[in-house]
């Protein structure tokens, strides 16, 4: 996920908020939007090989099926200068720790080899430096059991033993992460972690990629991370959301006034913002949702292609308490295909790792903010982690299990929560319905839907309304009693 060419001419450009005075200009103003969201999810040509490189080989790295290669590579990335190349040959390498790439601007090559973790609690290729890249790998893992760590995902953009230095210019781009067993086996599973893992980074692509049978969410991107491109990838199978935009505000046992006390200092480093997701093949995972934003602002999710999510959302944008997430604004979902919505039932569910049973529930794309009681007390702090600015344009939704469109779950009602801290200790806290607003729906094709076209489960006001035009069911309007308004302001995200 990093920077090349295209990435590099610029981090700043904010494109000019949809006009909503009027129907030409806002047609207008769409249109120039889509244009401008075209060439921001263009790919920027592959790197030109120079005419010296270093290869492992010269290393003394060789592919095998029993040698561990660990040291040896270590060794080669520790050699590069700035800007050099490292070949890797065809073939398979063994290796039994992470692989820490820490020169920038380095490229790794690895058309036709195939990386092969053999230690399920040490296994990334660890981007450590500015501008460091990595493309056309296979890789493969042995796997225990469900892990949360960059270092147990296969690739991470993570700054290791800086964990708080931003990363900039890193691009993920052509691999393949994937299991190499069959089910039961140590190989059934292709990472233990996120198989990509982006942590405090920025200006950075994540492209062409291929991702099976993750035990955790196919690509994750996590901790202040910005002006990033999630394009062209596709991903199956996965234990957990297939693309996740998640931004933490702290431990979930910290009540609002710890968390208020600071509240700015955690949203500059823990934000994720200005995200492109575009043009990505996400299906048939065994649990979580398709594309998510759980905490997260200015992010664009546009012509993906989103099939069979078995167990939650295909699209959701939350804020959520387990986790304590931040709040979730100014998101354009547009263009999509959405496809059997908790329809199916899975056609892989890892040997270690079962679902949580049944079904969520949750509509296509579902809308919520849940917080916990004391911070839906204190004004600031119940606005900032609300759900709101939210455009859902155009997007098309076959054979849902229930609504097409959700929003506001959880509104009017009180219960308790009971979780663990990050020291394991136990805690329960009261939780309510967040603010949940500002968001249109127009131009939606709906057919086969289970449920409500579009269900609104809150009270929406005058001047936090949802707005509703264009959209249908089966070729007939569909709308709510409580649409009503204008449509709010929504920036695309183009992080170029």
């Amino acid at each position: 996920m990093r920077l090349s060419l295209c990435l590099a001419a610029a981090l700043l450009s904010a494109l000019t908020a949809t006009d909503v005075l009027g129907k030409d200009t806002q047609t207008a103003s769409r249109a120039s939007s889509s244009s401008n969201a075209s060439s921001c999810s263009a790919l920027p040509p592959l790197p030109t090989r120079p005419g010296r490189v270093r290869n492992v080989a010269d290393f003394g790295v060789t592919p095998s099926d029993t040698v561990d290669n660990t040291e040896p590579i270590q060794r080669a990335l520790n050699s590069l200068a700035p800007g050099e190349w490292l070949v890797f040959a065809p073939g398979r390498y063994l290796h039994s720790k992470s692989l820490h790439v820490k020169v920038p601007n380095v490229v790794l090559w690895g058309e036709g080899a195939t990386l092969q973790a053999t230690n399920p609690a040490d296994q990334a290729v660890l981007i450590e430096a500015d501008g460091a890249s990595i493309y056309k790998f296979t890789l493969m893992a042995v796997t225990d059991r469900r892990r949360t760590a960059p270092w147990e995902s296969r690739i991470a953009v993570f700054a290791g033993s800086n964990p708080g230095r931003l990363l900039t210019g890193n691009v993920i781009r052509g691999n393949t992460v994937v299991q190499g067993g069959e089910p039961g086996t140590p190989l059934a599973n292709s990472s233990g972690s996120a198989a990509i893992f982006v942590y405090h980074a920025t200006n950075f692509l994540v492209a062409e990629n291929t991702v099976s049978r993750s035990l955790s969410d196919g690509i994750h991107v996590t901790a202040g991370s910005s002006y990033g491109r999630v394009l062209d990838n596709k991903v199956t199978e996965t234990g957990d959301d297939m693309i996740a935009v998640v931004s933490y505000v702290g431990d979930p046992s910290l009540g609002a006034s710890t968390i208020a006390a600071d509240f700015d200092a955690r949203r500059a480093r823990g934000l994720n913002h200005h995200i492109l997701i575009a043009n990505n093949t996400v299906s048939g995972q065994y649990w979580g949702r398709g594309i998510s934003v759980v905490g997260g602002e200015n992010v664009t999710i546009e012509h993906n292609s989103i099939d069979r999510t078995v167990h939650g959302a295909a699209i959701y944008l939350a804020r959520e308490t387990g986790y304590l997430t931040f709040g979730v604004r100014n998101i354009l979902v547009r263009n999509n295909t959405i496809t059997d919505v908790q329809t199916t039932s899975p056609n892989y569910v890892a040997g270690t790792v079962s679902p949580s049973a049944g079904k969520t529930g949750h509509g296509a794309i579902e809308i919520y903010s849940w917080e916990f009681s004391d911070e839906a007390a204190n004004g600031p702090l119940k606005d900032a982690l609300g759900v709101q600015n939210i455009r859902i344009e155009s997007n098309t939704i076959d054979r849902t299990h229930a609504d097409g469109v959700r929003i506001g779950t959880g509104w009017g009602r009180v219960w308790s929560y009971t979780g663990k801290a990050k020291d394991g200790g136990g805690f329960t806290r009261n939780l309510t319905g967040g603010p949940v607003g500002l968001i249109s729906l127009t131009g939606n094709r709906m057919t086969s839907i289970g449920g409500q076209a579009i269900a609104i489960n809150n009270a929406p006001t005058e001047d936090f309304n949802i707005a509703c035009e264009g959209n249908t069911v089966d070729g007939k309007p569909a709308t709510n009693r409580l649409c009503e308004g204008k449509p709010p302001p929504v920036e695309p995200a183009c992080p170029l």
